[in-house]
């Protein structure tokens, strides 16, 4: 398998910088193409957010360079649950501790996939997402650590209800701001043609799965860039104001 990666950012409407990270990578390991996305959506006062969020992308970049490059195998779903596990667990540890030394609030989400022939691994805190866009289907594989998230899947809310209601950006956690983290992991299998899509909350409030199915679905790959861009132009168009970050990655 190979892949093939686009990306796009903007701060949005009223934040004075942008909180989110992200990093895409591609790397030949043992004569396979495998490929790491990592999307953070940093929370806190201005730089405090952005460097929750870039700690992260950096902690796992290096995992990737100098961890992963010397695995046996491509393929080796035991280590990566204790490698991505420990990453969480250092920089959660990190992170609380700057923040009580400093006086200061901060914390970010994390949403993680590394790719290597047929397969995929994820792990997942907070409320970026991760969809998997296959057979002209789009498809949410995370679940939000969100209050709201909470109250739907126990039926005190409805959907409908959530949109409005004054709890939905309430995390119940997050890598640098919970004691104990418990981070989802899960793996699946992927095709040619699929599609994998990691977005920050901006991304999805004000677009709806439909749109980004119609946008991305039988797109060229020279026209991955611009479709992405043009989705986070319809958030902005209907007033989206929080940081808005989208990238995928297309098995081919």
């Amino acid at each position: 398998m190979n892949y093939f990666v686009a990306a796009q950012t903007d701060i949005g409407l009223k934040k004075a910088c942008n909180q989110d990270s992200i990093i895409l990578k591609r790397a030949k390991f043992k004569g396979e193409e495998v490929c790491l996305g990592v999307i953070c959506d940093g929370l806190g006062g201005l730089s405090c957010g952005e460097l929750a969020s870039k700690s992260i992308v950096e902690a796992f970049s290096y995992w990737f360079l100098h961890q992963y490059s010397k695995y046996e195998n491509v393929w080796d779903e035991n280590r990566f649950r204790i490698d991505m596990g420990n990453i969480l667990i250092s920089e959660n540890e990190g992170l609380l501790y700057y923040g009580r030394e400093h006086g200061i609030y901060l914390g970010t989400t994390i949403t993680a996939i590394i790719l290597a022939g047929n397969k995929f691994f994820a792990c997942h805190v907070g409320d970026t997402r991760l969809y998997k866009i296959s057979l002209s289907k789009i498809r949410l594989l995370t679940n939000d650590h969100t209050f709201i998230a909470k109250e739907i899947a126990e039926g005190r809310l409805t959907k409908k209800e959530a949109k409005n209601a004054p709890e939905r950006n309430v995390l119940l956690q997050c890598i640098g701001a919970t004691k104990d983290v418990k981070p989802d992991m899960f793996c699946g299998e992927v095709q040619k043609g699929d599609i994998l899509l990691l977005c920050s909350d901006g991304f999805r409030h004000k677009v709806s799965e439909k749109e980004i199915l119609s946008g991305l679905l039988n797109c060229e790959n020279q026209r991955f860039n611009d479709v992405l861009r043009d989705l986070i132009d319809l958030n902005l168009k209907r007033k989206e104001q929080d940081n808005i970050t989208v990238a995928l990655i297309k098995v081919q």
